[in-house]
């Protein structure tokens, strides 16, 4: 029998047989940030749609994700990978057997269960995939295939001396320390061990982010109008260039809003122009932000007297470009993904400090975007609110005031009038009573000519 003809190529078209129609185009195959690295997403001829892959429990699985975008493409497998992860631990899929059980299977049901939550808005999405990459670069090549079993006390406190080892601070240690013990609770949730072992203990000073005081918040303020529109390259410190921001008009307009109304970067992401309300009190105008829940906290936060003329600005800078609508988000209204908006503002900040060599502040303390609420909160302390009611304006508690913002205030004088005019009130009040009392002339005394001016 003769060899079959190959089917001819016209005009450079590939000719795809029934055979190969489910294998992935190469070059649309795209790894998913947060998940495995055998996770993909690609396109196939036989479908119009993306299509999931990933190898889980010893073997490929795959399915459509029905998105036909890209980005939501990704997002629908991070769901379907949660799905396949809760049914090869309820038994749906059938799992290789083992009397061991190691960190990764835990992980695995923990990562799964994290989805849901963060489905259910009850997680961070940063915090799942932060926990996510601490996990596969330091924990589980610590524990490698360690028996969760054989995982006690004195195998911890081995694992906080190699962190310690690493010069990670006490801070970055307990937080990975934290991590294992969820992983450790999970596995006493799916009964993989009867009880959960001591956590080592790591002392921890609170260490609160730089502020900026009133020279380098003009510094920063005035260079980040300067900057519009040049370019800022991060580079390694080989030199190598790996990324790089346009500095654009929003930056000053973001700066000045945010130290004027108290808002964490977080809100900046979903805070709209419908969420913005201008409230009138003894004649004055001010902003009330009331945008959706951030960190379980929802009050209403109320700007400075500024924010008015801040929240004006931006307004009008948006309402030229055809988006200060109500539903218009106030910052960064042309990016769908907010994360993609957030990340974009904060590199440009970010750059900014590299620029103003301001990114650490006179006592060796980080700066971030984030320092802008600080220092809203730090201007409120020294103007004399009390306490508890900067705590309510700022969405957080009187016990965060006090550990973080608080730290940067060093003195009762830095901290309004109050204390000044009590003792003010104190002193006239023992003037009056030593006018009253006779044995005690306070006439001046007549200035000795040879001594006194």
């Amino acid at each position: 029998m003769g060899k079959q003809a190959k089917p001819a190529l016209m005009d450079h078209e590939t000719v795809i047989t029934d055979k190969f129609r489910t294998t992935p185009i190469a070059e649309t195959i795209s790894k998913i940030t947060g998940l495995p690295t055998s996770a993909i997403v690609y396109r196939c001829a036989a479908s119009s749609y993306w299509q999931f892959r990933v190898f889980l429990e010893g073997r490929p699985r795959k399915r459509s994700t029905k998105q036909v975008e890209l980005l939501k493409a990704k997002d629908a497998a991070k769901v379907i990978y949660a799905e396949m992860l809760l049914s090869v631990h309820a038994g749906e899929i059938k799992a290789k057997p083992s009397s061991a059980k190691t960190l990764q299977v835990i992980a695995n049901s923990l990562w799964a269960k994290n989805e849901t939550r963060m489905l259910n808005a009850e997680l961070n999405k940063s915090k799942v995939s932060n926990d996510k990459s601490v996990y596969e670069r330091h924990i589980k090549p610590y524990f490698a295939n360690t028996d969760v079993k054989k995982i006690d006390t004195d195998m911890l406190d081995e694992f906080k001396s190699h962190l310690a080892k690493q010069k990670l601070k006490p801070a970055t240690q307990l937080s990975y320390i934290n991590i294992v013990m969820a992983l450790l609770k999970q596995a006493q949730i799916k009964k993989y061990i009867t009880h959960v072992p001591l956590k080592p203990k790591v002392r921890v000073d609170d260490e609160a982010r730089g502020y900026f005081d009133d020279a380098d918040y003009e510094k920063l303020i005035n260079m980040a109008s300067a900057v519009i529109g040049h370019q800022y390259q991060f580079t390694s410190k080989q030199g190598a260039v790996y990324r790089r921001i346009t500095f654009t008009d929003e930056l000053p307009l973001l700066i000045d809003f945010m130290v004027n109304t108290y808002v964490r970067p977080t809100d900046i992401a979903v805070l709209r122009h419908k969420h913005v309300h201008i409230v009138e009190q003894q004649g004055i105008k001010f902003i009330e932000l009331r945008h959706p829940a951030t960190k379980r906290h929802s009050n209403h936060m109320m700007g400075s007297e500024q924010s008015f003329l801040s929240y004006s600005i931006v307004k009008s800078f948006q309402g030229k470009q055809g988006m200060a609508k109500p539903e218009d988000f106030v910052f960064a209204p042309d990016f769908a993904n907010r994360d993609t908006a957030l990340d974009m503002l904060a590199t440009q900040f970010t750059a900014l400090l590299a620029i103003t060599q301001l990114r650490k502040d006179d006592e060796g303390k980080p700066r971030t975007m984030y320092s802008l609420r600080h220092t809203a909160i730090v201007r409120s302390i020294r103007k004399g609110l009390p306490i508890e009611m900067i705590a309510t304006n700022s969405r957080t508690s009187s016990d965060m005031i006090r550990r973080f913002y608080g730290s940067h205030v060093k003195s009762v004088r830095y901290m309004g009038t109050a204390f000044v005019d009590k003792e003010v009130a104190a002193r006239e009040k023992r003037v009056e009573q030593l006018k009253s009392n006779t044995k005690y002339d306070l006439t001046p005394a007549k200035p000795d000519s040879l001594t006194d001016k």
